[in-house]
């Protein structure tokens, strides 16, 4: 029995190494590890380049966000000087940014004399003249000649509007108007979510931001110097 066995695979072995179906098979299975290595170098390329193109988009979006936060800003400072509260509704602001104008002012500092009862005698006082010399559109004192107050509208890429408002606390006892602008990151990015699904969830709950409705404050909370110098 054992020799019979023997004789068996030496005989069969040559026809199983020969076998036309058997070099198809393994035709087949380096194809199949070569589709399989491409396939896994792919995602690890892609895993690694995500991120750094995503960051590409981010820096650009940054630019250009930001320059329309920092115009909202400077109408915001401008509607305040003229009405004393900032606005809290951004079709108002744009509107006053449109049609709306700035008075020019003269501010002198001076003194003058006066009689002091309490002491009896002649005494300096100083004060601050003001002198109102003009009025100038908004859009062209704030922005120059052929501004689209419009343009301040939309989060730039996107149909959305930018997030606005405005209200008051109180800081060491006394009352301060504040406003606050934003350009959330779901929407800054939303025609990219898609593509780059994993750099959009680390930071779609964030925003780009000017201002705070909680503190006297108008800065914002990004870091923007490499747009300014370019």
């Amino acid at each position: 029995m054992r020799c019979l066995q023997r004789k068996n695979i030496v005989v069969l072995g040559p026809l199983i190494e020969n076998h036309p179906m058997n070099s198809k098979v393994q035709t087949a299975v380096k194809a199949v590890l070569i589709l399989l290595s491409i396939y896994f170098t792919y995602r690890i390329y892609n895993g690694i380049m995500q991120p750094i193109r995503f960051q590409n988009i981010e820096s650009v979006r940054l630019c250009e966000v930001t320059e329309q936060l920092e115009n909202i800003r400077e109408a915001q400072l401008a509607y305040k000087s003229e009405n004393g509260n900032f606005c809290s509704d951004i079709h108002t602001l744009v509107g006053f940014v449109d049609t709306g104008f700035i008075s020019i002012i003269e501010r002198k500092d001076t003194n003058f004399m006066y009689y002091n009862k309490v002491y009896q005698k002649e005494m300096s006082k100083d004060s601050v003249m003001i002198r109102l010399l003009g009025q100038e559109p908004v859009a062209t004192q704030l922005f120059g000649e052929g501004f689209d107050a419009n343009s301040m509208l939309f989060i730039p890429g996107t149909d959305s509007l930018f997030t606005m408002n405005a209200g008051k606390i109180v800081k060491n006892g006394v009352e301060v108007a504040t406003f606050e602008v934003s350009a959330p990151f779901s929407t800054v990015f939303a025609d990219v979510a898609n593509e780059f699904p994993d750099a959009f969830n680390k930071v779609k709950n964030e925003m780009w931001s000017i201002g705070s409705l909680t503190q006297p404050t108008i800065s914002g909370n990004y870091e923007n110097s490499k747009c300014k110098a370019d």
